[in-house]
């Protein structure tokens, strides 16, 4: 018997010697590894909001208070806190020499591994074992969306941080009370703060289930209610002390970032609470093969999304926790198990409940994938339970730590495209593409420009490459030598119209009939991006300026000049479905109807699911006169813009 704890206690310290191990290892190699990833889709919006807020403090610019008389894409803006953003261009502007970008992916990094340690440190905490915490750290770790957006998704990731960093301390608190007291109020604090600091609105959510379980604790733990009460509620007092003294290093670490929130501390985050639940902004989605309004979602489109693009493995495990939970509750408490189901589950219903608005993928709620995580190890370590010989226990882990090998590999050979993962439920990425929003956030411009940097010819003194992108803020970005580059936005559907020399495209806004039917990538492709064959960008090189000559002879309304330059850029692009309908526009202006017809089919046939199409082809049926083919495109234009209205509903008749 003796032996067999000594065993037991050197298995313990060599569980907990792995754990700190891979914990040490992913702190120093995620941040070294940050550099190799783009800016995400919107953070150029975040470092813009960080340099409002540090004018506000130092230069009294108001900016950041209001942004009512912006863009659509900063609406709200002040609604999220400056924490993250404001921190991180304080220490640029003290470290000037430093990318900006480079510097935020950088903290970035290591704000992701944090949040994957304290994942393992939770479950850790629940289950009393560094097996399970290990299993849980490297579950999280090897779930290939989170590493990736570890690198650049400066809201989504420190606000899953500081919750879990919460969560964590919150059930410190509760096991070790009344030792460790202040310690855990003080990481309870810390993980407010960070939460409350980035994402005001859920900060706010960890504060209500922080408070709900505090209350749950008390009146159906009899044990603790009468420690409590014991030497005149003097342990009582303590507890409501210390959570009172949590909430206060939170929001003051919160609200001192935040120049909105500072207006008005009390009435401004609720507000704030209010405003998040629904935004107002909307955004196309491509959702099982639909495009959808970020507004009109299927109730079940975070579920499916975190179903399809984690690793099979930790699925399997939230399975087989959710089927053991009795078990687990006999095992671990029904208040800690209740506290992980409970923050794993009822932020997403809640969602459903009041119809929120989503944004692509699951993102923004990535804060409840540890919860998740920690309930797939805890529900793996309950395997051991039917395992009957001691000597083969080590499978509740090993297996599952075998099943997450491919994730692995993956997650090494993808890189830095990691966070475009999907599972075998759908065939991964190459049973997703057309489907699903693949490069979502445009990670793979940074790799896109620095194939333009290595691999372009400079030009000559005094001129510049022009390099066009329909991802924002390619203009200068990345760009480590501006004087031969002139970079800029513009839409791919405009391309034609532009004179450049390089167009870095991303397919995220295509329709998924030109995804699925394969006609995209477009023509003169001289560089492609891709992940396990599946192109998610590609740099195409401009063969005809007749495209420009062409789209000014429109505006003119000079149709036969148009129509003549047209064909000629045909020749060099048979891939651009805007231009077959502008030429198809010029050819009807100048009477050439069966030609007219022709190059709208063109266009119709690139892109199938254009209502647009459908109704301009049938006007130049109308004015050939042929009503009854006139009624049919119009009947099909009908039809696509019903099901744009319903993706969901059943097809058209």
């Amino acid at each position: 018997m003796a032996q067999a704890m000594l065993q037991t206690e050197a298995e313990k310290k060599e569980w907990k010697l792995a754990f700190l191990i891979v914990s040490a290892l992913i702190l120093i190699i995620m941040p070294l590894l940050s550099h190799s990833y783009g800016q995400s889709g919107d953070e150029w919006l975040q470092a813009e909001y960080g340099q409002h807020i540090y004018n506000y403090f130092f230069h009294g610019d108001k900016q950041a208070l209001d942004y009512t008389n912006r863009s659509p894409q900063y609406a709200h803006q002040e609604y999220y806190g400056g924490l993250y953003d404001f921190s991180l261009n304080l220490l640029h502007h003290w470290l000037p020499g430093i990318n900006l970008l480079n510097l935020r992916h950088f903290f970035n990094a290591i704000f992701g591994a944090v949040m994957m340690i304290f994942t393992g440190l939770l479950a850790r905490k629940i289950s009393n074992k560094w097996s399970v915490g290990l299993l849980a750290l490297l579950f999280i770790l090897f779930s290939p969306r989170i590493f990736g957006e570890s690198m650049n998704n400066p809201k989504d990731i420190p606000f899953a941080t500081g919750f879990i960093i919460g969560a964590y301390y919150f059930i410190c608190l509760v096991k070790d009370f009344p030792s460790r007291f202040w310690r855990n109020v003080i990481g309870l604090g810390v993980g407010w703060g960070i939460a409350f600091g980035v994402r005001s609105a859920g900060g706010i959510l960890l504060v209500a289930d922080v408070g709900l379980f505090s209350l749950l604790y008390y009146f159906f733990n009899k044990g603790f209610r009468t420690l409590a009460k014991a030497d005149n509620n003097k342990l009582l007092k303590r507890a409501i002390l210390g959570l009172f003294a949590a909430f206060i290093i939170g929001y003051v670490m919160g609200l001192i970032c935040w120049p909105w929130g500072l207006q008005s501390p009390i009435s401004n985050p609720l507000e704030s609470l209010k405003g998040m639940t629904n935004r107002e902004t909307t955004l196309r989605v491509l959702f099982e093969g639909n495009i959808y309004m970020n507004n009109a979602m299927p109730w079940y489109y975070e579920f499916k999304w975190m179903t399809i693009s984690n690793p099979v493995v930790v699925i399997a495990g939230l399975i087989l926790g959710l089927i053991f939970v009795m078990r687990l509750k006999k095992e671990y408490g029904l208040f800690f198990i209740g506290f992980v189901v409970f923050s794993a589950f009822f932020p997403l219903l809640y969602m459903i409940y009041k119809h929120s608005t989503v944004y692509d993928t699951w993102r923004h709620v990535f804060f409840v994938y540890p919860f998740w995580v920690v309930l797939a190890a805890l529900g793996w370590d309950a395997t051991r339970n039917f395992i009957k010989k001691d000597n083969l226990k080590w499978l509740s882990i090993g297996v599952p730590l075998l099943c997450l090998l491919p994730a692995i590999i993956w997650t090494i050979r993808s890189h830095p495209n990691q966070y475009v993962y999907f599972n075998e439920l759908v065939g991964g990425v190459k049973g997703a593409y057309g489907y699903y929003d693949i490069d979502y956030y445009q990670n793979t411009q940074k790799q896109a420009v620095e194939w333009v940097e290595h691999n372009v010819q400079h030009p000559a003194a005094g001129q510049k490459v022009k390099v066009f992108s329909n991802t924002s803020g390619v203009d200068g970005a990345f760009i480590d030598d501006s004087s031969w580059v002139y970079a800029l936005y513009a839409r791919y559907n405009e391309r034609s119209a532009k004179d450049w020399d390089y167009y870095i495209d991303n397919p995220r806004y295509l329709t998924p009939e030109e995804l699925q039917n394969g006609k995209w990538p477009p023509q003169n492709v001289v560089h492609t991006i891709a992940v396990d064959g599946v192109p998610l960008c590609v740099i195409i090189q401009q063969k005809s300026k007749a495209g420009i000559i062409a789209s000014q002879a429109m505006q003119r309304k000079d149709f036969a000049t148009a129509a003549q330059q047209y064909a000629e850029y045909i020749k060099t692009d048979t891939t651009d479905d805007n231009v077959y309908a502008d030429y198809a526009i010029a050819l009807a202006s100048i009477g050439q109807m069966d030609a007219s017809i022709a190059a709208m089919k063109k266009a119709l046939d690139i892109d199938a699911g254009n209502a647009q199409y459908y109704s301009m082809l049938a006007q130049i049926y109308k004015a050939k006169g042929d009503e009854n083919d006139a009624n049919k495109a119009a009947q099909a234009a009908e039809a696509i813009n019903l099901k744009l209205q319903d993706p969901g509903g059943a097809p058209q008749e």
